[in-house]
């Protein structure tokens, strides 16, 4: 897999209230990324971790990058669990991202199939089935997640067709029976801003469940930007390539820490967390 920039896309962190009370914060206020407060390597066997995402019970897991199987690692400890293959282990593709919604496992590849499947024991495996996005031919996929607030998947493009310079996450919703809404659009131009690069390319999508922001990942440019649902970037945070040699997945815990997956890039595959801050006098 190449190496992509990270981005963080969102709606307003925390909007004044009706009696003027918190003030809009960014994700550089929420978290800090100069102090992480865990991370450990992986194991070889997820040297191409991909994505990242969080059941709703608060259980972390994550896939391999060219082979449909599903790993499940401790959040407090980072240690790597059980493992389950979709189908009889032999399913290969460039999967992109996962999503969960209830017991619903969701996959993607960076053709836009869709690989819907139920959690397995350990060492197990579980029947799946797929459907195309119909996303192939304009959407180079890196990365999903679940949008619980509109009941949809969010599908974000590292290279969409025809460029138009803007960063594009589509929507697409999971009742089959409800229109598809029109994709987020976030110009490129507003990067410079933040002082990052224009090249940012989503590697890894998720939502920040406390604000409602879109967060995405980019291992190309190493950095992070929080972009608001109308598409306005809010704020761009640049990380440290040493840190992030090529961050490819992304998710929130419930008590609100990020956690970001890197890839081996010459240095072993690894899994870091941010904590969310506590303000003076107020909860994180």
């Amino acid at each position: 897999m190449r190496r992509l920039g990270l981005v963080i896309l969102g709606a307003l962190a925390c909007a004044n209230g009706p009696a003027g009370g918190q003030a809009v914060t960014t994700i550089a206020d929420r978290h800090d990324f100069e102090t992480r407060s865990m991370r450990a390597d992986l194991p070889g066997r997820l040297d191409e971790v991909s994505g990242l995402a969080f059941t709703p019970d608060g259980r972390l897991f994550a896939h391999d990058d060219e082979r449909g199987r599903v790993y499940e690692i401790d959040p407090e400890t980072l240690d790597v669990g059980k493992r389950f293959d979709l189908g009889d282990g032999s399913v290969r593709a460039d999967f992109e991202g996962i999503a969960i919604v209830g017991t619903r496992f969701f996959l993607i590849s960076s053709i836009g199939i869709l690989y819907e499947f139920a959690e397995a024991d350990d060492d197990e495996s579980t029947p799946f089935r797929t459907s195309d996005t119909g996303l192939g031919a304009t959407c180079e996929v890196e990365g999903l997640t679940y949008d619980e607030r509109a009941d949809e998947l969010l599908i974000a493009c590292k290279v969409a067709t025809p460029n138009r310079g803007e960063i594009v996450v589509h929507r697409l919703p999971l009742d089959p029976s409800a229109a598809r809404q029109r994709p987020s659009r976030i110009p490129r131009s507003q990067l410079s801003n933040h002082e990052l690069d224009d090249d940012f390319a989503p590697s890894g999508i998720t939502i920040d469940p406390s604000t409602g922001t879109l967060v995405l990942v980019s291992a190309q440019t190493e950095a992070v930007i929080e972009v608001a649902r109308d598409g306005s970037v809010l704020s761009g945070v640049q990380l440290s390539r040493g840190r992030h040699p090529q961050p490819e997945g992304v998710a929130f815990g419930l008590d609100g820490a990020l956690y970001i997956a890197d890839e081996r890039n010459g240095q072993d595959a690894r899994l870091t967390v941010y904590a969310r801050r506590t303000p003076p006098g107020g909860r994180p």
